[in-house]
């Protein structure tokens, strides 16, 4: 009797033991592990309720009194035909897994945007440059009182590609990015070019300071060419969005949230900025000193360039979301200007002429601001749209370098401050 007492209860053992091991498996699954793959039972077959039944691969033991919620599927993209199991590798590439008991993606809006060792944007900037309110007046004309001027806020919008290339470093224990990026910009060439005919052209004093000019002159025209390069390198620390939340709908159901976020962004770098200009102004028909009958041809042409290599930090703050974002940012800093200028100007049949070649050095400020909003098409791809002002202060721009001096130039002006105001079109990638 003893014998048979023992025989049973060895078998009550071996039957039960099965569903007490899944039991333990699933519960101690923890916050910092992957979850175990897992099938969702179809709902039309019903659980087994006898203990003693073997577990179908992927089932839950059902225990009485359990306070383990109900599974549900997260709602996804339709599977292949012939395909039982409900399919995320539209997200990540893995088979459907529980996590915590409810059903949610295991990774985050802020980790998978801007996710990518590489990062690139390339933007079209339209901007509208300004050099000075008041134009710079070249002839009066005393009869009509008609000018041929240099207007200082023509001769409108100039379109100049703009490219940023990022690499990630790695990301710290605030959960913001650490990058390299480098910024290439420019190519764009603001023109303008004017011609006045007359009688009788007179060079205002402003512009000749007394010195003998084009007076007289019949008729007179110019070519004004003014385009700038620059070049950045900048360590950029970037926060990144908060962890997504998962809400509670009134159906009863768990989705998944991004949560808006406004992440701050810091840089500090190195740019080397170049402006160059020249300034090709002709008069024709000048009145000879000596024989009325006579008429010459004068020519004034000036080249000047603005080399400026500084130091940078800038800040920006941005309103994120999953789908878009909007922010601000702002960034200068002191650059040192090495200007070099070279003019001469003559009147044919004179000994009026006068050549200018001289270098200086002076401190310049770089600064700039502007709004940018984003829509991410996709994950690694965005559409970029903003509105920026780039200020330069201090340079040397070549209508500022008439004086008719025939010694030359003593010293270069330098007290032009550019301005360029536009928008910006592009696209921001990573991968």
């Amino acid at each position: 009797m003893k014998n048979i007492v023992v025989f049973l209860m060895l078998v009550e053992l071996g039957i039960t033991c099965p569903g007490a091991a899944a039991q333990d498996l699933f519960q101690s699954q923890t916050l910092g592990e992957l979850p175990p793959q897992m099938m969702m039972p179809d709902p039309a077959e019903p659980m087994p309720n006898d203990s003693s039944s073997v577990m179908l691969p992927g089932e839950l033991p059902e225990v009485s009194g359990s306070t383990v919620p109900a599974q549900e599927p997260l709602a996804l993209p339709a599977t292949p035909a012939g395909d039982p199991s409900p399919s995320w590798g539209y997200f990540t590439g893995q088979d459907l897994q529980m996590f915590e008991c409810q059903p949610a993606l295991l990774e985050s809006t802020g980790t998978w945007l801007r996710r990518g060792f590489w990062s690139a944007e390339i933007d079209a900037v339209l901007a509208n440059r300004i050099f000075d309110r008041r134009p710079v007046i070249l002839f009066v004309e005393q009869q009509t009182l008609n000018n041929l001027l240099i207007r200082g806020d023509k001769p409108g919008v100039e379109g100049t590609p703009r490219l940023k290339v990022g690499r990630f470093l790695f990301r710290d224990q605030t959960n913001r990015d650490h990058t390299a990026e480098f910024v290439a910009w420019g190519g764009g060439n603001w023109s303008q070019e004017g011609q006045l005919d007359g009688t009788n052209l007179a060079v205002p004093f402003t512009r000749d300071n007394g010195n003998i000019s084009f007076d007289g002159a019949q008729s007179s025209q110019f070519e004004y060419d003014s385009s700038f390069n620059s070049f950045e390198l900048n360590y950029h620390v970037k926060q990144r969005l908060l962890k997504d939340r998962m809400e509670l709908e009134p159906s009863g159901h768990w989705v998944r949230r991004a949560q808006p976020s406004r992440p701050y962004s810091f840089l500090a770098g190195v740019r080397y900025f170049n402006l160059n200009e020249t300034l090709n102004w002709n008069a024709f028909g000048i009145p000879d000193a000596d024989d009325d009958d006579l008429s010459e041809t004068g020519t004034y042409d000036i080249e000047v360039s603005n080399d400026l290599i500084g130091t940078q930090v800038g800040v920006s703050s941005t309103y994120e979301t999953a789908r878009y974002s909007l922010g601000a940012h702002a960034k200068g800093g002191m650059y040192l200007n090495m200007v070099s200028l070279e003019s001469s100007f003559n009147v044919s049949g004179d000994v009026t002429s006068g050549n200018t070649s001289l270098e200086e050095d002076n401190i310049a400020f770089i600064g700039e601001a502007g709004v940018l909003g984003k829509y991410h098409i996709r994950p690694n791809l965005s559409l970029r749209v903003g509105f920026e002002v780039m200020l330069i202060n201090h340079l040397a721009v070549a209508p500022s370098q008439i004086d008719f001096n025939p010694s030359g130039r003593n010293s270069i002006s330098t007290g032009s401050d550019n301005y360029y105001i536009g928008g910006s079109l592009g696209l921001e990638s990573y991968w």
